[in-house]
Order: C-alpha cells, then sequence, then structure tokens
C-alpha cells in the first residue's frame, strides 16, 4: 500500500487467450477532470521485479464513448512505488469533463500477443495538477 489501507492488486495472466488483463471502472456519473484547473491523471504503481514485462495501459473513456490510451513500458517490473503522471493532453480526443469509465490493463488490448504473468498494485488514482 502506498497511501492508506488498500490498493488494488492487479494479476496478470497474459499467456493465455485474450493476452492482456485488465480492471475497469465505470461511473455511475459523468466525472469533471478537469475541475479547479486539473491538467493530469495520476496513480501510484509497484510492480514486481521478477514480474514478466509488459505494458501498463490506462484507458479513459467519455459519455460519448470515445476513448484514449495511455501506456508505461517500466511499471509493472519496478519493485518500488513509482508515481506515473498522465497529462490530459495524451488522452486527446477525450472529453475530459465528461468521464464515464476508466481501465486499467497489463497487455497490448489493440494488438495482442502472448505475454507473461504477474502482478502489480495500484494506488492513489487522482486528477489534478502536478506539483512544481
Amino acid at each position: 500500500v502506498h497511501g492508506g489501507a488498500q490498493s488494488m492488486p492487479l494479476m496478470y495472466n497474459n499467456e493465455e487467450s485474450p493476452f492482456y488483463s485488465e480492471a475497469e471502472r465505470e461511473f455511475p456519473q459523468n466525472q469533471d477532470w478537469t475541475a479547479n484547473g486539473a491538467d493530469s491523471l495520476s496513480l501510484w504503481v509497484q510492480g514486481v521485479a521478477t514480474n514478466s514485462p509488459a505494458e501498463l495501459y490506462v484507458i479513459v473513456e467519455d459519455s460519448t464513448g470515445k476513448t484514449a490510451t495511455a501506456t508505461n513500458s517500466t511499471a509493472v517490473t519496478s519493485a518500488e512505488w513509482t508515481l506515473w503522471v498522465i497529462p490530459q493532453s495524451d488522452l486527446a480526443g477525450v472529453n475530459m469533463a465528461k468521464v464515464k469509465k476508466m481501465t486499467l490493463g497489463v497487455g497490448n488490448k489493440t494488438a495482442p500477443v502472448k505475454g507473461g504473468t504477474g502482478l502489480v498494485y495500484i494506488d492513489e488514482i487522482g486528477y489534478g495538477r502536478p506539483l512544481p
């Protein structure tokens, strides 16, 4: 756990079809991730050094169904807690004032290939502005 009382473990087994693993959160009401001048999405990630290398991805979907994806190629093998800050400009095409769904995954959903297995922890997902 990076902060608070719990984190989300995400076990992945990409040795079997569909060759990616993910967790999804659909919000009951649209979320405004631009409030108070927010310009970034952030999350803390801790992998395990013995994990099979794989891409960690975040997919953000707005209320009209438009999606954008950000990827991190080193997070799942980093044994230390790492802050991943995603500028909203990296999620172009999505209305960040009307976020409906967020998906966290390991692998490559758009071009799946057989991969490995492992465990990654996700904690403190938020939006805002990075510290100077």
